[in-house]
C-alpha cells in the first residue's frame, strides 16, 4: 500500500499512516482504529490492500473477525477476504479466533456458514479457541471442520437444529467421536427460532446426551440459554468421564448413585429439585440418598434449584459444605423457603461466593466470623426486614447485591456508623442495595436521606466512584 493511494486533503490519515509505517509491531486495536478512519474515504478493496501491508506486524494471538468486517457491513465478501488474509499470513500465530456479533443468536437466526468460510478456518492449525455467533453450522460441517484442527479444544458456536443427526448409525457415532475427540469445552447456542420448537429442543437435548456418552475427553458440554437435564446420559455412560460440569434432576439420584464414581473430576453440580419436592417424604431414608454425592471430591460449586426442605439442605451442607467455594440457591415463585445463613457459615468454611435468589434469609446473628465470604447476592421473594449490618459484617466482602428487603431508619444509621468506624465493608469494591416496601412519603424521604449517608460513607472509605455504590428505594 502506497501513501499515494490515500486521498488528498486527509492530513490526519496521512500522519497516522506514516506513524504506522514506522512501527515494527502493531496491535489489533491500533490497526483497526486506522482502518475505520481510512474506510470513510475509500472502498473496501483499498482497505484490504492496506491490511495486507500491515498484517505481518500484528502481534495479537486473539482476533475477532467481526471487528474488521463491520467496517463494511453491507459487503458480504469483505469478511471472507479478511479471513483469507489472516489464514494465509497469520495461520500459525492465531490461537483464538472469534466471529462474534453483539446481537445474541437467541434474538435472531444467523445465516448458515458457507464451506469456503469454514475451510479457511481449518488453515489455523494452532487454533485452540473458536467462537462464532454470527453464523450457524450444520452439525456435519462442524464435525468436518473440527477433525481437521488438531489443536482446537474449545468451541462456542451456533448449531442448526435442522442438521442431520442419525444417532442410531454406528458409522455416525464413530465419526462424531473422532471429529470432536480433542474438544474439551463444547458450548453451543440455539438460534432464535429453536426456542419455539419442541423438535429443536429435542435435537439439542440429544446432542448433549450424545456428547456425554461418546466424548470422554469433554470437560463441559453446555447449551446457552437452555437448562437441559443430563441424568439420562449419566445413567447410560459406560466409561470414566472427564466432565467437570453436570446438571441433574434430583429424582434420579438413587439410580445415578452407582455412576458417580465415573465422574471424578466434577467441579460444578447443578441439581433441580422440583419433582423431588412433590414425591419424597421427609424421612431418613431419602436423606440417605444424598450421601453418594460425596463421590464428587473435586466439587467446589453447588447450584440448587427449588430445594425447599431445610432437612435436605442441611444434609447437603454436611456432605458437601466443607469443600464448597461457590453456592447458589435458586427458587421460583411456586417454591418458597427460608435460608439459614448461620447454618451455611458453619458448614461451608471456605465458601467465597453465595447467591440466594427469591428466598427469605435468616441473619439474626452477626456474620462477622464468615471470613471466607467475598461475594454475596440475595434477592428476597417478599419485602423482608433485615438487620443490614449483620448481612454486611463478613470482613472480606468485595461484592454485595441485595434486593427486595426492608430496613428501618435505625438499621441504616447503625450500618452507617459501623462503616464509618471501619467495622464492616473495609474491602468492598461494589455495593448494590435495592430496598422495597410500602413507605409513606415522609418515611421514604428519611430512608433515602439515610441511604445517601451510607453510600457516602462507603465511597469515602473505599474511594469508589458513583457506579460502584448504589442504594435505591422503591
Amino acid at each position: 500500500m502506497e501513501k499515494s493511494e490515500i486521498p488528498e486533503n486527509h492530513d490526519d490519515i496521512i500522519n497516522l499512516f506514516r506513524n504506522l509505517m514506522e512501527q515494527e509491531y502493531l496491535s489489533q486495536k491500533v490497526l483497526l482504529d486506522f482502518l475505520r478512519k481510512f474506510s470513510a474515504t475509500v472502498e473496501s478493496s483499498k482497505i484490504c490492500g492496506i491490511l495486507s501491508s500491515f498484517i505481518d506486524r500484528v502481534t495479537d494471538v486473539r482476533i475477532n473477525l467481526n471487528y474488521f468486517s463491520e467496517i463494511y457491513p453491507s459487503e458480504s465478501d469483505y469478511e471472507l477476504k479478511v479471513l483469507q488474509l489472516f489464514a494465509s499470513r497469520k495461520a500459525t500465530q492465531i490461537s483464538f479466533l472469534e466471529i462474534n456479533d453483539v446481537v445474541s443468536p437467541s434474538e435472531n437466526n444467523p445465516p448458515q456458514i458457507e464451506s469456503q468460510m469454514w475451510t479457511e478456518i481449518t488453515k489455523f492449525k494452532y487454533l485452540k479457541y473458536l467462537s462464532i455467533n454470527k453464523l450457524q453450522f450444520l452439525l456435519n460441517d462442524l464435525m468436518e471442520m473440527c477433525k481437521n484442527m488438531p489443536t482446537l479444544n474449545e468451541i462456542l458456536v451456533v448449531i442448526d437444529c435442522e442438521s442431520e443427526f442419525p444417532d442410531d448409525d454406528p458409522q455416525f457415532v464413530q465419526e462424531f467421536s473422532y471429529s470432536f475427540d480433542k474438544i474439551k469445552e463444547f458450548v453451543f447456542a440455539p438460534p432464535g427460532r429453536a426456542f419455539e420448537s419442541f423438535k429443536a429442543m429435542s435435537f439439542y437435548e440429544k446432542l448433549i446426551n450424545f456428547g456425554i456418552k461418546y466424548l470422554p475427553n469433554l470437560k463441559r458440554i453446555l447449551p446457552i440459554g437452555i437448562n437441559f437435564d443430563m441424568s439420562k446420559a449419566c445413567k447410560e455412560i459406560g466409561k470414566r468421564s472427564q466432565l467437570q460440569y453436570l446438571r441433574l434432576n434430583a429424582i434420579y439420584l438413587e439410580e445415578l448413585a452407582p455412576k458417580f464414581e465415573r465422574f471424578p473430576l466434577v467441579k460444578i453440580l447443578v441439581v433441580r429439585w422440583n419433582e423431588w419436592n412433590r414425591t419424597r417424604e421427609d424421612d431418613k431414608r431419602y436423606i440417605a440418598l444424598l450421601s453418594p454425592l460425596k463421590e464428587f471430591t473435586k466439587l467446589n460449586d453447588l447450584r440448587l434449584s427449588n430445594l425447599t426442605n431445610p432437612k435436605y439442605l442441611n444434609a447437603l451442607y454436611n456432605i458437601l459444605g466443607p469443600q464448597l467455594k461457590f453456592l447458589t440457591l435458586n427458587y421460583d415463585t411456586e417454591h418458597r423457603t427460608k435460608v439459614n445463613l448461620k447454618r451455611i457459615q458453619e458448614n461451608c468454611p471456605v465458601l467465597s461466593t453465595l447467591e440466594i435468589n427469591l428466598a427469605n434469609v435468616g441473619e439474626s446473628q452477626c456474620m462477622a466470623s464468615f471470613k471466607s465470604l467475598k461475594n454475596l447476592q440475595i434477592i428476597y421473594n417478599i419485602n423482608y426486614r433485615v438487620f443490614l449490618w449483620n448481612l454486611l459484617a463478613p470482613p472480606n466482602l468485595e461484592v454485595v447485591h441485595l434486593k427486595g428487603f426492608q430496613v428501618t431508619r435505625k438499621g441504616l444509621r447503625d450500618t452507617t456508623s459501623k462503616i464509618k468506624g471501619k467495622a464492616i465493608l473495609t474491602k468492598i469494591n461494589m455495593l448494590k442495595l435495592y430496598s422495597n416496601g410500602e413507605f409513606s412519603g415522609k418515611l421514604k424521604d428519611e430512608l433515602e436521606k439515610e441511604g445517601k449517608l451510607l453510600v457516602s460513607a462507603v465511597r469515602n472509605m473505599r474511594h469508589l466512584d458513583k457506579k460502584a455504590v448504589t442504594f435505591e428505594f422503591s
